[in-house]
Order: C-alpha cells, then sequence, then structure tokens
C-alpha cells in the first residue's frame, strides 16, 4: 500500500494567505524593489514583482486544477537570479502541499535572498526555512530528508545531484535554453527589433528567457539590423536603482571575462558595440553578425549580448533547430512572421510564440519551458521526463507512481 506523504499533523498554507502575502508585497513595494535591486536594474525588479504578485494571486486556482498530492518536505536550490519569483514559485506556492519547504540559496546571492525572506516570512508564517550550508552540505544533510528536490540551475550541477538521489526522491530541474528567435523576410521588423532588445536587455541580459541565437532571413537581414541600431540608439545605461535606465553592469562574476573571450574570438563579426568597461562590468550591447546561421557559436550569454545569424532556406532553420544543441537545449522559441512549417516545427519541443517574445507567456500558475533534456527535465524513478515544469502538475503527474516515505527532517 502506498505510503502518505505528509505527517497528518503537517499544516499548509491556505490560498487566501498567499493572495493576502500578494497584497503585502503590493503594499510593501518600495522595500521589496530596495532589496531586489541590488542585483538587478528597476525595470527588471518592477517586472519581478508583478509575476511574483499574480503568481501568488493565481496559486489557489493552479492548486485546486492539478491537486498535487501533499509532501511532507521540499528540497529547493534556488537560483542566483530572479529570487523574488523564484521564491514565490519553488517555496511559498508549494507552501499550499508541502508541510517543509528547505531553501538553500545561490551564494552570490544568499544576503538577497535573506533579506526578502526576513522581510516577508514574519507575515506569511509558513515553514520556510533558508538554510545556511554550502551545496555540498545542502545535498548530503538536507536533501535525503525530502521526497522532492526542485535544481534552478547549471544542467552538470543538476545531473551530479540527481545522480545521487535515491530512488523514491523525485526532481524538478530548471535550467535555461537557448531560446532562439526567428525572422522571417514577413515579419514587422520594428516589432520585432523592440521584442529582442526587451527581452534580450531584461536586467542587462542576466534573464534565463534571453535568446542566444538569434536567426533572421537574409533577405529581412538589413532591415533588422537597422531596426536594432535605432532601438539600441535609444537605450539607456544607468544604475541600477535608476527607473530610467533600461540596462546596466553586469552583477555576476565570471561574465565578463567570459564574453570578452568570446568577442575576442569574433571581432570580425561584431555589427556594433564590442566596448567593456571591466572597473564596473559594464558590457554595452553588442550585436554581432554571423553569414551562417548554423555556424554561430552559442553560450549562455547572460550578457547584453546580440547574436545574429542569416539563413536563406527555412529547411535549414527547422533542421538545425531540431538537432545538436538546440534539440538538447529546446526551451523556449520565438517566431516573427510566422510560417505554417517553421509554427508546425519549433511548438513540437519549445514554448512557442508567435510576434510576440517569452515574456508575454511568462505565467508562474502554468507550466514553462521545452523538451530538451538540459533545458528542464522532471526525474522520477531513474527516468527524465523533459517536459514544461509546473510543479503543482508535475507533482500530480509523477509522484503516485513513487512509494515515498513521510520524511521528516
Amino acid at each position: 500500500m502506498q505510503k502518505t506523504h505528509a505527517s497528518p499533523a503537517a499544516r499548509f498554507a491556505m490560498p487566501e494567505q498567499l493572495s493576502a502575502l500578494a497584497d503585502v508585497i503590493e503594499a510593501r513595494r518600495a522595500e521589496v524593489l530596495a532589496i531586489l535591486m541590488v542585483i538587478c536594474t528597476r525595470k527588471a525588479a518592477d517586472y519581478e514583482v508583478d509575476a511574483a504578485v499574480a503568481a501568488l494571486r493565481g496559486a489557489g486556482a493552479e492548486v485546486a486544477e492539478h491537486r498535487p498530492p501533499r509532501v511532507s518536505a521540499i528540497a529547493v536550490f534556488l537560483p542566483s537570479n530572479v529570487v523574488l519569483y523564484s521564491y514565490v514559485l519553488y517555496a511559498l506556492v508549494p507552501s499550499l502541499y508541502a508541510s517543509r519547504v528547505l531553501v538553500r540559496p545561490a551564494s552570490h546571492v544568499r544576503d538577497t535572498v535573506a533579506r526578502l525572506h526576513a522581510l516577508l516570512a514574519p507575515e506569511h508564517g509558513f515553514a520556510i526555512e533558508i538554510r545556511d550550508e554550502t551545496q555540498r552540505q545542502f545535498v548530503e544533510r538536507t536533501v535525503p530528508t525530502a521526497p522532492v528536490v526542485v535544481f534552478a540551475g547549471a544542467y552538470q550541477n543538476a545531473e551530479r545531484i540527481r545522480a545521487r538521489l535515491r530512488r523514491d526522491q523525485m526532481m524538478f530541474f530548471l535550467g535555461s535554453g537557448i531560446n532562439p528567435i526567428v525572422v522571417t523576410a514577413t515579419a514587422d521588423l520594428e516589432h520585432a527589433a523592440r521584442g529582442i532588445v526587451d527581452i534580450r536587455l531584461l536586467n542587462s541580459g542576466q534573464d534565463c528567457l534571453g535568446p542566444d541565437a538569434i536567426w533572421v532571413e537574409r533577405d529581412a537581414a538589413d532591415g533588422l539590423l537597422a531596426a536594432l541600431d535605432r532601438r539600441l540608439d535609444e537605450v539607456r545605461y544607468g544604475a541600477y536603482d535608476d527607473p530610467r535606465s533600461d540596462y546596466g553592469d553586469i552583477c555576476y562574476p565570471g561574465i565578463v571575462r567570459d564574453i570578452a573571450d568570446y568577442l575576442d574570438r569574433h571581432q570580425g563579426r561584431i555589427h556594433r558595440g564590442g566596448r567593456i568597461h571591466f572597473g564596473s562590468r559594464h558590457i554595452e550591447p553588442t550585436v554581432l553578425v554571423w553569414d551562417d546561421a548554423r555556424r554561430m557559436e552559442i553560450l549562455e550569454f547572460f550578457s547584453p549580448i546580440f547574436n545574429v545569424g542569416l539563413y536563406d532556406d527555412e529547411s535549414v532553420v527547422v533542421e538545425t533547430l531540431d538537432s545538436g544543441k538546440y534539440h538538447e537545449r529546446a526551451m523556449g522559441a520565438t517566431v516573427f512572421g510566422p510560417t505554417n512549417r517553421l509554427v508546425s516545427a519549433l511548438s513540437r519541443r519549445h514554448t512557442l510564440t508567435v510576434d510576440e517574445t517569452l515574456l508575454a507567456v511568462d505565467d508562474g500558475n502554468a507550466p514553462l519551458g521545452g523538451r530538451g533534456a538540459m533545458a528542464n527535465y522532471i526525474a522520477v524513478d531513474g527516468i527524465v521526463h523533459p517536459e514544461p515544469i509546473l510543479l503543482s502538475k508535475g507533482l500530480s503527474a509523477y509522484l503516485p507512481r513513487l512509494r515515498v516515505e513521510d520524511v521528516s527532517a
């Protein structure tokens, strides 16, 4: 007989408590923004607060729809960006069905997460614990106590953690994708350029939804590059707490060095930008152009880099974006100027948007992601299931298959 997942005495959050907490965040928005703007721009912080509030208000309907089983504990590796939104999605909302949520923030944002938790914990009173542990300590001490593990971060780290799990534990992996954007010759190029710049410069490029590859049909290339130039001429660089700033300095260590190496290797492809101010970690928005999109060297840039590659044949787009790294890291994709073939092909493995960027479908109460195993997956009983991720839906679909003991830390 299957064991219960949570002790009878466990207390769980109620949907109305999450809605009330959304009201608190709105009322104390200035305090929340001040905490977030240590690691992100004001515009990115505003976007994050809005998304977090919407997810809290929609949590009741989400859980009512998917009816996840209750669990004794969830162990969460919180990512180094969108920390409020992640705290909401992987700690607050799961409090509706997890009696304890054990959180290990990424080292670089530990202080920011601690300040957010100190601000919000007295308001919600849920059993959310911020663990002051190294990643190794968290893996060895905390993860074994939780039937469910949530890891947001690099694929290689996720695989090392997954290898240590028991077969009666399940794991959600939330990584990042290449998130290609395709611009055809029929696209509204000004509209496409605005969308591309807005999503690539979100938090100065330090967002997992940002596109690492932009494919443009050759007949539209000159027009798109001109439109990108006009839009980038308008953007404003400034301090994180300046509401007028469109982008700022890079917050995360190591990024500047990696981008400097990349631009040095491909300096002949630089269409505009390319300057780096090492003292402040300021990377100017930089557009590189590749004559053949298939030859683009793809990195997770996490910076304001626009990698534009040209194509002539739609068949090449369909074939390439379903092979190699694109296949493994299939998460999100966008088409400006859609064709039936592109929409049909890309939607098989990606969360696809048409004539709007992925920001338009970033809904914390709905699955997001693709079917690339290096982008996101649910691991159950030793089997990896690459699919769009929503914790409540994944738990409902997969956890009943396991014989999970009620484990208390």
